[in-house]
């Protein structure tokens, strides 16, 4: 009950917010959504994990971006804005082991705060540069194909990410966004057949591509 009065009196005190407001004023809120191609780099634990699977057979750590972010950024802020949101990596799977029986993919994301200015001064437009600061989790699987079977690890940590970009304009409201982007993590979880608080660290570089508005 308690949550529900909570939840009610915070959408009352947001609809007063917006009914103050000028009509004609766009309310600073933005969304950033973008898909994108990717590479990870292991070190630590999993790298020793990738030179052994490297010499069975298996390909690189190639795979898919998917981002989603709001930031808000009054006009007085000039071409700065303040948000959160979460990115997600899909590892493409790969095929190994002998006779080609195995197959290793992982994904993993973060869910954190963001930070990004645009030197125009103008947020959704022009160069830019971003960072995330986040929390969140790899999976890791190997599934033995002849067997049916899965050695499956997960791990939680945390996620640093740097980025700089371009946003197109398209009109007064939307802007195509393309940007790079390097992000670091170190996460700590249990493998199986070798213990528990294992360190998972990767980085990775990747291209996106996606819209503002």
């Amino acid at each position: 009950m308690k949550k529900q009065l909570f939840l009610l009196i915070f959408i009352v005190l947001i609809g007063s917010h917006l009914s103050a407001q000028d009509k004609s004023e766009k309310l600073p809120v933005y969304a950033n959504f973008s898909i994108g191609y990717g590479n990870t780099f292991f070190s630590g634990r999993l790298s020793d994990k990738e030179t052994i699977n490297d010499d069975r057979g298996f390909g690189r750590n190639d795979g898919f971006t998917l981002a989603t972010f709001f930031y808000y950024a009054p006009a007085q802020w000039k071409g700065f804005g303040l948000g959160a949101g979460v990115k997600g990596f899909f590892a493409s799977p790969n095929v190994g082991g002998p006779n080609d029986s195995e197959e290793y993919f992982f994904n993993y994301y973060h869910v954190g705060l963001s930070g990004k200015y645009h030197f125009s001064k103008e947020f959704n437009k022009g160069l830019f540069v971003k960072t995330n600061i986040g929390f969140g989790q790899m999976t890791e699987k190997t599934r033995f194909l002849n067997e049916n079977r899965f050695e499956h690890q997960f791990a939680v940590g945390t996620s640093i990410l740097g980025g700089i970009g371009y946003s197109f304009p398209i009109n007064t409201k939307i802007s195509f966004n393309v940007d790079l982007d390097y992000e670091i993590s170190n996460r700590r979880g249990d493998v199986t057949g070798e213990g528990q608080d294992i360190n998972f660290r990767n980085s990775q570089v990747s291209i996106n591509f996606g819209v503002g508005f």
